[in-house]
Formats: structure tokens, sequence, C-alpha cells
């Protein structure tokens, strides 16, 4: 049987990223049934997200490495995860972590998990790919995640590990590159080939899989702290976080392969031009944003914007 076992590790290690979405998930349900006091009892519903998302690309997987798609090889494999995945459910073991020991180990892990899949990358990157998903994507996290801290939205105290001159810990920036790099595989080695649009939408759909059950979490133990101007919105997170997820990565996203599939342009000349093209990008997810906040009405959320755009202004 030692064959078989192999064979199945090759296939984890080969769709890592497929795998890291259903862990990801699966840590942050136990997490928020046994670490945390009063335990979080609706994440079991939020985790349904990751693990939905996580089967599905499991399944594509599967038919892109035998060519066909194999019903009771798909069933052994949804069943053993979502058995797995539903563990914390099976017990009563509570070990509750005090809020620096928490952020301890959320720092620790951005770091593990962008290591893992530095070394995955050496599995299918071939030279360019490492600036378009090391370079130009960590570029655009530590764009993101300080410019929300800039504008005055949340902040993000007591983490061990800043650059110097920045509000945004290491960490969390990297967090960007971790979950887009999930998405990237999985649009590239795993889904069929699709527009670029369509592209942008699953990765932005599978951003926002991962974040619906871990923003609440990070909230309750604050990883990141909220403008206390805004609503607590749904399941204490503010409704701009989520809508700000989207708006982050879908035009992000769409335009990254949009460029990427550019065949004739030069590689170098295509990152550059990508490259001066992320301010229009920032600027198409700033008005998705707000148009969004204009709709369902979020007046405290664009008194912020206004508050900052002024500020900017006097300057």
């Amino acid at each position: 049987m030692w064959w078989y076992h192999a064979q199945t590790m090759r296939f984890v290690w080969k769709n890592l990223p497929v795998f890291l979405i259903w862990l990801i998930g699966l840590s942050v349900l136990n997490n928020a049934l046994h670490h945390i006091s009063p335990p979080m009892d609706e994440i079991v519903w939020l985790a349904l997200f990751p693990l939905a998302a996580s089967l599905v690309l499991v399944r594509f997987a599967l038919k892109r490495e035998s060519g066909r798609f194999g019903m009771k090889r798909y069933i052994v494999w949804a069943g053993i995860m979502t058995v797995l995945y539903f563990t914390p459910l099976m017990h009563q073991v509570s070990l509750p972590i005090d809020q620096d020991g928490q952020r301890t180990l959320y720092e620790m892990s951005a770091f593990v998990q962008f290591v893992l899949i530095v070394l995955h990358a050496r599995t299918w990157l071939k030279e360019w790919d490492w600036a378009w998903v090391f370079g130009i994507t960590l570029l655009f996290g530590f764009i993101l995640e300080n410019g929300g801290i800039i504008m005055g939205f949340f902040s993000e105290p007591e983490y061990r590990l800043y650059l110097p001159g920045l509000p945004s810990p290491v960490a969390t920036a990297i967090g960007w590159v971790n979950v887009l790099y999930c998405a990237f595989f999985a649009v590239e080695r795993v889904l069929p080939v699709l527009h670029p649009v369509a592209r942008g939408l699953i990765c932005a759909v599978l951003g926002l899989s991962l974040d619906i059950p871990f923003d609440p979490v990070a909230t309750r133990l604050s990883w990141w702290v909220w403008n206390p101007g805004l609503d607590a919105g749904i399941w204490g997170v503010p409704m701009i976080n989520f809508i700000a997820w989207f708006w982050a990565i879908f035009p992000y996203a769409a335009c990254y392969y949009w460029f990427r599939g550019r065949l004739d342009m030069e590689e170098s000349r295509k990152i550059g031009w990508f490259i001066g093209a992320i301010p229009i990008i920032l600027l198409v997810g700033l008005m998705g944003v707000t148009g969004c906040l204009v709709l369902i009405g979020d007046a405290k959320a664009l008194s912020i914007f206004k508050g900052y755009a002024t500020s900017q202004m006097l300057q």
C-alpha cells in the first residue's frame, strides 16, 4: 500500500493551494470553537465557504490528473475531507489562548504559509512567473494593507515585525500573497482556461470564501481594530471589509491575466505596463467600493473616505 500513500501525498503536494484553502478553513473553525472564550459558534456556518471552495477545486484537480471525472474517487476524497473538517464539532475540549498568544500564532502562521507556497511554487512557476507572483502581487498587498490603515478604516497594532515607516505588519501584507497564490494556482492549474474577467471573478470569490469565516475571528481577537465610527455590520465585521475584499482582488486579478495573456509584448514590458497600471486598478477598486457603499447607504464608511480626502486636499 506504500505506493498508494505515495500517490496520495503527491496529489496533495501537487495541489497544495487547494488543500491550503481547506486547511485554513479548518484551523479557523477549530480556533473559533476551542481556543476562544466564549466560543464563536456562528463560525460553523461561515466555515462552509472555504470547505465548499476546496471541494469544488478537488473535483477539477482529480479530473485534470486522470483526464476524466471519476465519481467514486471524488466521493472518497470529498468524504474524508468533510469528515476531517468537522472534527472540531466532535469534542468539547476548551483551551482558550490569550489575545497576545493568538496574535503571535497568526503572525507565525502567515510566514509559515508564505514559506510553503514559495516551496510549492518551484513545482510550476517559471522564470518571470516569480516576478508576477512574489514581486508585483507582494507590492500590491503592501499597498492594500497600508492604504486601509492610512485612510483610517482600521489599525493593526502590537505585531512583532513591521517594515520601517509602514503601519501594517509584514504578516498581514504577505497574507494577500498567500491568498492570491491559492487563487492563481486554482485558475491556472486546476480549472479550465477562462477569460481574464472570469478568472478575476473566481479569484475574488476564492478570496472571499477564506475571508468570510476568517475576519469575524480576527476582529474578535483584535488582530485588526476597526474604526469605532464604522457599524459592526455582519458577524461583527463592518460591511466595507467584504466589499473591499471583492474590489481589491477582482480588478487586480482580471488585469493581471489580461496583461499576462498578451502575446504581442515581451515579458519585461508586460510587467512594466502592469506596474504602471496599478494606480488605475486601485482607482477602479476605490470607485467600486464607494459605489457599493452608496447603494447600501453606508454613510459612516463614506464619511471616512470623505475625511481622508479632505485631509489630503488641505495638506
